[in-house]
Order: C-alpha cells, then structure tokens, then sequence
C-alpha cells in the first residue's frame, strides 16, 4: 500500500493565520505610526520655514519693527499658518530681538493650535 502526501491539516492552517494576523497588525500600528511621525515632523518644517521668512521680511525692510505682540496669519504650502511675534528692546538702540512663534491655523473657526517652532532673530536698521 502506497502512502499518500499529505498537505497541511486544518489546525497547522489556522495557527499560520494566526501568525500572520498578529505579524501584520504589528506591521500596520508600526507604520500607521510612522506615518504619524512623518507628518509631525512636515508640521514642524514647514512652520519654522514661516517663521524664517517672516524674519527675513522684517530684516530686509529696512526699518525696525514696532516694540510689543501682533498676531498675523499667512498661507504657505496651501496650509494656514498663525504667526506671533514678540519684539522687544536691545541694549544697541538700532536693534530690536524679535521672537517669532509659528502653529497651524484654522481659519473658518479662527482657532490655532499650540506653536510648532519658534525661531528668535535680531532686525537692525539699515543704513545707507
């Protein structure tokens, strides 16, 4: 009598499923969570980037800023940017320190969120 081959049984099958079940929800959190990460990290980009050009505007118009708060939004990237800046005094008069803090904005509610970057710089005035 001749054996035949046999395949897997139907206990081997499902501890396999199972293995793979567990192998591809560890690989789906873990990539899910990267994806999370990237974004985090593409927020925080592209905010410093709003924050480096709203520095150099300031440094490049040639006059001094005034002292005190103001608030402003702008657009960069297709997404909606809410700046602060704090301008405060030097011990050189024809210099002012500027601190420049950037978070995402919602423009329809008016809601921003907590700031993703700041960026501190110095704006003197330009002499001819």
């Amino acid at each position: 009598m001749r054996v035949r081959d046999r395949g897997f049984t139907l206990i081997e099958v499902l501890v396999a499923l199972a293995i793979f079940g567990i192998v591809a929800l560890a690989l789906l959190s873990n990539t899910r969570e990267q994806v999370h990460m990237a974004a985090g990290v593409e927020d925080r980009l592209l905010a410093h980037w709003v924050a480096a050009n709203t520095l150099t505007d300031l440094q490049t118009a040639g006059g001094l800023p005034e002292l005190g708060n103001s608030e402003t939004s702008t657009v960069m990237a297709g997404r909606d940017w809410f700046v602060t800046m704090r301008v405060g005094t030097t011990p050189a008069t024809e210099v002012r320190n500027v601190d420049i803090a950037v978070s995402s904005y919602d423009p329809v509610s008016g809601n921003h969120g907590e700031p993703l970057t700041s960026l501190i710089g110095f704006v003197g005035r330009r002499s001819n």
